[in-house]
């Protein structure tokens, strides 16, 4: 046999027609007239045969692109009509990188042989391994034995051998198929799981992977099998077809199962369907369109059906009753105007409150099963670099059973704007600073006013569901102030606020921050509240003309305009102390505005949430809304202390006051809703609140907020979290304890515990659990519960425990919680869930809740 051999010493050649491009020896120390010769020899074979080596391997499809081959040697068969590339054989060619200890290049026939440790990587990143491979020139068909294909994106096909058909179909016989990685420590182990199949043909073109007689195995075992089964290639991120089942169970629907289909109609549009059937209600339908535009998106989902058994739910007013067509949809968009500008929208409706807890369904728009109200809004925004312009509209359905829709108010428009201007020293005498300008204009109404009790919530005589007012000593109803609160109007209510401020902070030579400042805010509102619309449930009534003990002014625009000036001092000190960098920094603030006579006549919507604590201590106006502001003189002041440990952690704690020194204390002078009493402002000098946070690395955190009483140093606001990671265990507790304030509708002390834990029993697995108490159950005995409560009521628990790695995610979860239902006395049930969640990285995920028959507790006594 006649071979002539290219030398061992050759290790790069470039071809391209026949033409020697570049060579570069692998060992150096060898003469590089040996190499010369051995390359010369190479190209004038090319030459006389009129076939390059790049030729030899394109085979026949005329391509002639650039080929790099490396290797130990290179020998030329003139009795076979073969090339080998022999010892660590490097080939590279469009894109793609073929390496083995042995290639040859059969010219008679066009293919290629490679052999020993045989490795093929494309230009898409996708390894192929195998024992022996053959090829055509171009690498587009061909067989492998024991392969193993390895793509970018972590997933992982084997087969005992492989046909690669043409260019875009490749057959793998015996194949298996897995995202999960193999186990480093012992390889001959099966993953966690994996799709078995006699045949998996792969359409490059379609991108699609068809098994053929396939089994699902779970570490190993046989669990499900499937006569055919097709799905997208791992590198598609948007395919048509068949996504992973939904499996459920409530008494109240019965077992059901959903298998959703997405279809692509576009590349930037798609729609899914999920027809499902519950053995007790029927056929459920849901779709979901998704449109992405150039300088947006959109989608609308909704659900439907008609009710087989209106029975399983509770009657009217406490369920759907006998509703027997029920349904949702809800959409979201935004659309990019321009670089600042956005128009969007956020919107959902339900034929009733119960639908979507009835039905478990999960809502992009309202993130989460168990709903109190759904909210719509459609908005424009504007965002500069120093202002924002943002108005939109609301409205609300409530899903809390104790919300009467009526009472519910539609607000439209709300605009807010922004805007901070710096002012230069230079071009305004020396004043520099900065202006702020705040507007907001808001207006809302409803049908039906909605009205509170003060001290103990007193529900209506027929359902028990609506809050009315009841003289408790007479039994009567007494709408007047003092004893009932408004908490929303009958009719339509209308504010405008603008507000200019200027501030300048100033930094003295001994340290000192001195900020001046200055504003003026005007206020307008009108009132038209309606006098004839009414409800009534038994022998108790709601009427909007009950308004009129409240509000003297109807149909008549009021307004206010407060101009205001206060100067902020802070001096920060920073000493060096044997456990770290400490910085104490005392604060001092006064603001003065002139005394503006308000009353309980005043309207309240949008300021109707007043918490005190360190974090509004320095606030201009203490208010979280627009209908109510501070008057009079007041001074804030307080101290904030800050400790560097360095390796030891970082400590830092906030304590101050608030007094009112002269002028109307606004606080202590209550609108319709009592805002501001019970406040721990309505006192001239302030209860004291304080901050403390502790961070001693990264793994632990401690914060601390509380509020005491100015008089007697009581305890009136507590609030205490902590969370802690100590290698495998992860814990978070939370406590909180707030004083009562009936004037305001809160009559017992509120008190609760958090506890939520996680461990990682080993290095995938994990148990997770949490508990929720409710400490102020016992004070309900005897107002509201007949029954004694222990302390450690249990509102809420849940266990868990579950598999995470790479490819697999699952968990199992039980969850146990009260929840108030319905009825006079209240009726009380334990929800209880089971669910199991499946994730497996490319095939998709499965959720399956399972809602047990919920137990109810009435009058302190359970029963099913």
């Amino acid at each position: 046999m006649a071979m002539r051999s290219l030398g061992l010493l050759g290790r790069r050649i470039f071809c391209r027609c026949g033409a020697l491009l570049a060579a570069r020896p692998r060992h150096f120390a060898v003469a590089a007239t040996g190499l010369a010769a051995g390359l010369a020899m190479f190209a004038c074979l090319g030459e006389a045969r009129a076939q390059t080596l790049n030729d030899r391997f394109a085979g026949a499809t005329g391509k002639k692109g650039p080929m790099v081959v490396e290797a130990n040697s290179v020998v030329y068969n003139d009795q076979a009509h073969s090339v080998t590339a022999e010892g660590d054989a490097q080939i590279y060619y469009q894109g793609k990188v073929l390496e083995a200890d042995r290639v040859t290049y059969f010219k008679d026939t066009g293919r290629v042989l490679a052999e020993g440790s045989v490795k093929l990587t494309d230009p898409e990143g996708t390894v192929t391994h195998a024992d022996k491979m053959e090829l055509t020139g171009d690498f587009k068909q061909g067989f492998v034995d024991s392969v193993r294909a390895d793509t970018k994106e972590r997933t992982h096909i084997s087969a005992s051998r492989s046909e690669k058909i043409d260019a875009d179909t490749t057959v793998f016989h015996k194949g298996t198929y897995t995202a999960c990685p193999s186990c480093a420590e012992h390889p001959e182990r099966a993953p966690i799981w994996r799709l078995r199949a006699q045949r998996v043909v792969h359409k490059n073109n379609e991108q699609m992977l068809y098994y053929e007689g396939a089994t699902f195995e779970l570490y190993g075992l046989p669990i499900a099998y499937f006569p055919f089964l097709s799905m997208a290639d791992p590198s598609v991120t948007r395919q048509s077809g068949f996504l992973a089942p939904r499996i459920f169970y409530k008494s109240t629907l019965g077992y059901g199962v959903g298998t959703p289909y997405f279809w692509v109609l576009a590349p930037n549009m798609d729609v899914t369907l999920t027809p499902a059937y519950l053995s007790r209600q029927g056929f459920l339908g849901e779709i979901e369109f998704r449109h992405r535009l150039e300088n947006g998106y959109y989608y609308i989902q909704a659900s439907g059906i008609h009710q087989q058994d209106d029975s399983a739910f509770a009657p009217q007013p406490w369920g759907s009753g006998n509703q027997t067509n029920r349904g949702e949809i809800t959409s979201q968009g935004a659309i990019w105007l321009s670089q600042n500008w956005k128009f969007g929208w956020d919107v959902a409706r339900v034929s009733d409150k119960w639908f979507l807890n009835d039905y478990g369904m999960p809502n992009p728009v309202l993130s989460g099963n168990f709903f109190r109200e759904t909210s719509s809004t459609v908005y424009l925004t504007g965002q500069g670099d120093r202002g924002y312009f943002d108005l939109r509209g609301f409205s609300f359905q409530g899903m809390a059973n104790f919300d009467y829709q009526p009472q519910l108010a539609a607000v439209w428009p709300i605009l807010d704007y922004n805007k901070a201007i710096d002012i230069a020293p230079e071009k305004t005498f020396g004043i520099g600073g900065q202006i702020t300008v705040d507007a907001n204009v808001t207006s809302s109404s409803a049908s039906l006013a909605s009205y509170q009790q003060v001290g103990a919530i007193s529900l209506d005589n027929l359902y028990g569901l609506h809050p009315v007012c009841v003289n408790p000593l007479t039994g009567k109803s007494d709408y007047t102030p003092g004893s009932c609160l408004v908490r929303g109007i009958g009719g339509s209510y209308t504010s405008g606020t603008i507000q200019l401020s200027w501030q300048r902070k100033y930094i003295d030579p001994l340290g000192e921050v001195i900020t001046p400042f200055a504003f003026m805010r005007a206020n307008g509102n009108y009132l038209s509240y309606d006098t004839s619309g009414s409800a009534t449930f038994g022998t108790d009534t709601i009427a909007n003309s009950y308004q009129s003990n409240f509000f003297t002014n109807n149909n008549q625009f009021m307004g206010s305009v407060t101009p205001g000036v206060g100067i902020d001092w802070r001096y920060p000190i920073l000493a060096r102390t044997p456990l770290g960098s400490l910085v104490v920094e005392p604060i001092a603030q006064v603001i003065a505005r002139p005394n503006t006579q308000i009353s309980n006549t005043i309207v309240n919507m949008d300021a109707q949430s007043l918490v005190f604590d360190d974090s509004n201590l320095f606030e201009w106006n203490k208010y979280s809304g627009y209908d109510r502001f501070e008057t009079g003189v007041r001074a804030n002041y307080g101290a904030q202390f800050t400790l560097d440990m360095n390796k030891n952690g970082y400590l830092n704690a906030m304590f101050g006051q608030s007094a009112q020194l002269a002028g109307t204390n606004s606080y202590a002078t209550p609108d319709a809703a009592n805002i501001g009493l019970d406040s721990g402002l309505n006192t001239r000098l302030s209860d004291y609140v304080g901050r403390v946070t502790y961070t001693p690395n990264s793994n632990y955190t401690f914060v601390a907020k509380a509020r005491f009483n100015e008089a007697n140093w009581a305890l009136d606001r507590l609030d205490v979290s902590g969370h802690a990671h100590y290698g495998p265990l992860d814990l978070s507790a939370q406590f909180a304890n707030y004083t009562q304030q009936p004037l305001i509708g809160y009559v017992f002390r509120r008190e609760g515990l958090q506890l939520a834990t996680r461990y990682d029993v080993l290095e995938h697995y994990f148990v997770s659990g949490n508990v929720n108490f409710d400490l102020s159950r016992h004070y309900y005995y005897p107002s509201y519960l007949p029954t004694a409560q222990p302390v450690f009521s249990i509102a809420t628990w849940g266990l868990g425990m579950g598999y995470n790695d790479d490819c697999t995610k699952l968990g199992l979860y039980y969850i146990n919680q009260i929840s108030d239902m319905y009825g006079n006395p209240p009726v009380y049930a334990r929800n209880q869930t089971i669910l199991l969640t499946l994730d497996l990285r490319t095939l998709g995920d499965i959720k399956a809740p399972i809602s047990l028959s919920p137990s109810q507790i009435q009058d302190g006594v359970r029963y099913n």
